[in-house]
């Protein structure tokens, strides 16, 4: 048993009365942290910390209670020692006598230069002494301390950004790729498309959703791993037979590059004309939306179309789209499938 002196009880504030059973608070961070491992190292885990109370909620050695660092992490060694490594805080403090008592249990006596390590311990909890509410989780992206999804996202975003680190030409596609007329939705799909944020097969099975053995060859081709880039530009379906029907309609040809990004650059620079720039856009969103819906179809529905018709329905819905979100004349289905730059360029 080691003691120490209490010089200021600290009472603990109640920050938060919903969740009041424990097992349901952990269970909520435990469901949450799952979120971990698509962006950024720990970036749920390293915002959430325990506001201990009376101790009972929170295991001394591998929550984060006190510091930056979980115990168990700052003083190794003597983790490795402690008998009790799932211990909670309330199970190993005590008040005699006035005084603060650490019941820290060892596997073996300690040697010499581990009693330096137990002697840092000690001083480090200093001052801490329990209540009687319940323990809280925190969380540090917010000053109150409650979680909410509007400071994970912003928590996200700078993760993203920062990993990111835009180029000039990404911050360019980017600012053209949101103010496309393309429902939001689609452009939404597209943007997470270029940061190959989509659940392809090649991704669901990098995050170990899919598993080991399991079939990661496009389904469109039937051969290949089914990478962002390879279904929806490198596939010989998709680039050969999909992208050039689009291309022989719209009447533009560039080389196939590597990735979305500088394809998205490469469809932009095809127009000079600031209404045929917009109308493409859309049209580019609208060829990425069908492919991946003519994907999930054959996965999905097994339902398999001719290309033709996944053209037809590009041409569809970029026309459904245009008359509704472009300042275009009526023009008929015939006419925008026979000539879209003639329709684009007729005023109301």
């Amino acid at each position: 048993m080691y003691r120490k002196n209490t010089t200021k009880s600290i009472q603990s504030q109640v920050l938060n009365k919903q969740h009041k059973d424990p097992k349901h608070k952990r269970k909520t961070k435990q469901d949450l942290s799952t979120l971990e491992g698509g962006v950024g190292i720990n970036w749920f885990s390293n915002r959430v910390v325990r506001k201990v109370s009376n101790g009972r909620g929170t295991c001394f050695w591998k929550d984060r209670w006190l510091g930056d660092h979980v115990l168990a992490n700052t003083f190794p060694r003597l983790y490795a020692l402690a008998i009790h490594k799932e211990a909670k805080i309330g199970d190993l403090w005590s008040l005699v006598n006035g005084e603060v008592a650490w019941n820290l249990a060892w596997w073996r006596q300690p040697f010499l230069w581990e009693n330096n390590l137990i002697v840092n311990i000690l001083t480090l909890l200093e001052g801490v002494s329990l209540g009687e509410d319940e323990d809280k989780w925190l969380w540090t992206a917010e000053e109150d301390g409650n979680f909410s999804v509007r400071s994970s996202y912003k928590v996200l975003e700078e993760i993203v950004l920062l990993e990111d680190d835009l180029s000039g030409i990404e911050e360019g596609v980017f600012a053209k790729l949101w103010k496309s007329p393309a429902p939001s939705k689609v452009v939404a799909f597209s943007w997470m498309t270029i940061l190959n944020r989509i659940p392809t097969r090649s991704n669901l099975a990098l995050r170990h959703v899919l598993a080991q053995g399991e079939v990661t060859t496009c389904v469109m081709c039937g051969h290949g791993n089914e990478t962002t880039s390879h279904l929806f530009l490198h596939c010989d379906v998709a680039s050969l037979i999909i992208w050039r029907k689009v291309f022989d309609w719209l009447e533009v040809n560039f080389i196939t590059p590597q990735d979305l990004l500088v394809h998205f650059a490469c469809w932009s620079d095809e127009v000079n004309s600031r209404r045929l720039r917009k109308a493409f856009w859309l049209i580019w969103h609208a060829t990425l939306w069908m492919i991946w819906k003519e994907r999930n179809a054959r996965i999905f529905k097994n339902q398999m179309r001719s290309f033709e018709e996944v053209v037809d329905d590009i041409k569809a819905v970029s026309w459904f789209w245009s008359l509704s979100r472009l300042r275009i004349a009526s023009c008929l289905f015939y006419e925008w499938c026979w000539n879209p730059r003639e329709c684009l360029y007729r005023r109301r």
